[in-house]
This record gives C-alpha cells, sequence and structure tokens, in this order.
C-alpha cells in the first residue's frame, strides 16, 4: 500500500531521492532507453533492447512514494500527488540527463517509467544506415517512408532524417515533428525546428499535421501513418511542395507501400496508386538485430529509392508484386 500522504513536509526523503539520482546515473552510464521503477522489485533498464535488472535490491511503497514526490516537486505544472493516477511529461535531472516521464498508479503504489533523451543525436552513419539515404532527406517535396516493427528503430532514423536536414540542408527550412513522445531534441541550426508532443502540445496527430500545414512547414514529420485521415493529410501536404516523413509499421518495403495503399477505400485506392507514384521519395525498413559480438544491436534496413526501376511499382499493382525481386537483385536503373 502507499504511504499516508498526510505530512506537511514537501521534501522527499534525501535517502531516496539520492537512489533515485544513483538508478538515473547508472542507466545513462550504460546508454539506456528506458528506466522502470516500482515497488516489490528492483528497477530496470532497458539496454540494448532487453530489460535488464540494476543492483538496488527490492523497492518498497515508501520509497517509489518518495521518489515520486521527488519528481513531482521538481517537475513544472504537475499535479498534487494524491491526484496521480496516470501523468507524463518532460523532466529533468541537473547533472545527469532529461527523462520523459510517465508516472501510475499500480497496487495502490506509485511506478516510474522514465525514458532518456540522448544528449547526442543519431546520424545515418552513427546508426550504420545506408549512406544514400542523404539524397532524398533533402528532398525538396514527396514523401519518405520509415518502416519497421515496435522497438526497431523507427524513431532513430526520423531523428537522423531531421538531424541531417538541421545540419545539411542548403537553405533555411521549418521542420515540424507531430509525436507520440519526444525521444529527440533537435535545436535550432541550419532550419528551425518545431517539435510537437501528442496530448500536450496538441490534441491528435491529424490536428497537428493540419496546423503544421497552417504554420508554414516546409518538412513535416509525422510520428505514425496509422489512419486514412494521416495518410490523405501526408498526400496533401506533399502535394502542396512539402517533405514529408512519416513513420509506418510495416517489416519490409513492399508491406510498407501495401500498408499505406490499404488506407484508401477501394474506390480511391487507384487514384492513390498513381500519386504515391510521383510523390514517394523513397522507404527504409528496418530491423535491430544483435550483434554476433554480442556486445549491443545493429541495424539491417532494406532501402528503396524512387529509381527508373522501381517508380511504376505504387502505381501498378502487378509490379508491387515483383518489387522484392527487383530490391533483392539490387537493380537501380
Amino acid at each position: 500500500m502507499a504511504p499516508e500522504t498526510g505530512s506537511t513536509s514537501t521534501t522527499a526523503a534525501p535517502e531516496e531521492v539520492e537512489r533515485l539520482r544513483t538508478i538515473l546515473t547508472a542507466a545513462v552510464s550504460r546508454n539506456a532507453t528506458d528506466i522502470h521503477i516500482r515497488a516489490g522489485d528492483a528497477a530496470y533498464i532497458r539496454a540494448d533492447g532487453e530489460l535488464v535488472p540494476l543492483d538496488t535490491g527490492i523497492l518498497n511503497a515508501k520509497q517509489t512514494y518518495e521518489m515520486t514526490r521527488h519528481i513531482l516537486a521538481t517537475s513544472p505544472n504537475t499535479p498534487d500527488i494524491t491526484a496521480i493516477h496516470d501523468h507524463s511529461g518532460p523532466w529533468s535531472a541537473p547533472g545527469i540527463g532529461r527523462f520523459r516521464l510517465s508516472l501510475l498508479k499500480q497496487r495502490s503504489s506509485f511506478m516510474i517509467v522514465l525514458r532518456v533523451i540522448p544528449d547526442v543525436l543519431p546520424t545515418f552513419e552513427s546508426l550504420n544506415l545506408p549512406a544514400s539515404l542523404a539524397s532524398i532527406a533533402l528532398a525538396d517535396f514527396g514523401i519518405i517512408l520509415v518502416a519497421g516493427a515496435q522497438g526497431g528503430g523507427r524513431t532513430s532514423t526520423t531523428a537522423a532524417f531531421v538531424n541531417h536536414l538541421n545540419t545539411h540542408s542548403p537553405r533555411r527550412r521549418h521542420i515540424v515533428t507531430v509525436e507520440r513522445a519526444l525521444r529527440f531534441l533537435h535545436k535550432n541550426h541550419a532550419c528551425a525546428v518545431t517539435q510537437r508532443e501528442i496530448g500536450i502540445d496538441t490534441a491528435s496527430y491529424a490536428v497537428g499535421v493540419r496546423a503544421a500545414m497552417e504554420q508554414d512547414a516546409d518538412v513535416v514529420v509525422i510520428g505514425d501513418l496509422d489512419d486514412p485521415e494521416l495518410v490523405e493529410l501526408a498526400m496533401r501536404a506533399a502535394e502542396q511542395g512539402r517533405l514529408v516523413i512519416g513513420q509506418v509499421r510495416a517489416t519490409d518495403v513492399t508491406t510498407a507501400i501495401r500498408s499505406i495503399l490499404e488506407r484508401f477505400s477501394p474506390d480511391r485506392r487507384d487514384s492513390a496508386r498513381l500519386q504515391l507514384s510521383e510523390l514517394l521519395r523513397g522507404v527504409i525498413a528496418q530491423r535491430l538485430l544483435p550483434r554476433a559480438d554480442s556486445r549491443g544491436r545493429i541495424a539491417v534496413a532494406e532501402l528503396m529509392l524512387m529509381t527508373r526501376t522501381v517508380k511504376a511499382s505504387p502505381s501498378d499493382p502487378g509490379a508491387l508484386a515483383g518489387l522484392r525481386n527487383a530490391l533483392s537483385g539490387g537493380r537501380g536503373k
């Protein structure tokens, strides 16, 4: 059970604040992506895709309560601890790092989930992705699809696209990202970057994308092209001269293209095929696999650029069926 909340003290127990900072420091030093802290268990981190325990011992409800109290006291615009059931937002630990915070109640005690926001932005090189992605990242307009399963590295690859644009764009462009949760923070360099989070900065993907189109965005980044309305908005934005980078839940290039086309009604699908064949600039589908030396994971990517061989594929159902052979053969003409 959670501790009584009748205490008038607004300062969390110092020993639990220090315990929390020790957990965070260990997570950041081990390049963890996420941290799980709950009563009745040790603290866990997600490293290289796997949840692994830290040497914290079993935490109790009073400890997680004090940690939660400290986080709320050092977070802007947070509710009182007695009102917490589910809460999310940004949080920083001075001297350690920045995090995406999710607090929840479970079994009448508090659970803390923190996603680490890295200081170093990913690049195509650091992710071991094809250098040819640079050729489509700076496109004036069109659609780029980033495909993969959950936990497959789509968010990192999308951040690498934004980072490349923000570093190498020959002209200043306004990039607007609409994301479920902020995993990477981009500062303004060659471009102006506006990052919007669902539920905090905008109500939904559709609302955020429509707003971006009204806010003079040159590049629109969509965290999940998961419904017909979003796909239609992405097409419209690209037709208006914007570059759209969208994430798709698909395991390979052909499945990604099919998933986009299947978002349209049957009577709209033929015209959508023609639109997509003109607007698509490239598709990257990737998975993260364990390295042979067991030292982390490595991205395995399949890349389709809109060369003469493949450009007709989205507009022709028969050609799409044979796209796998073209990709396997590496034909790029």
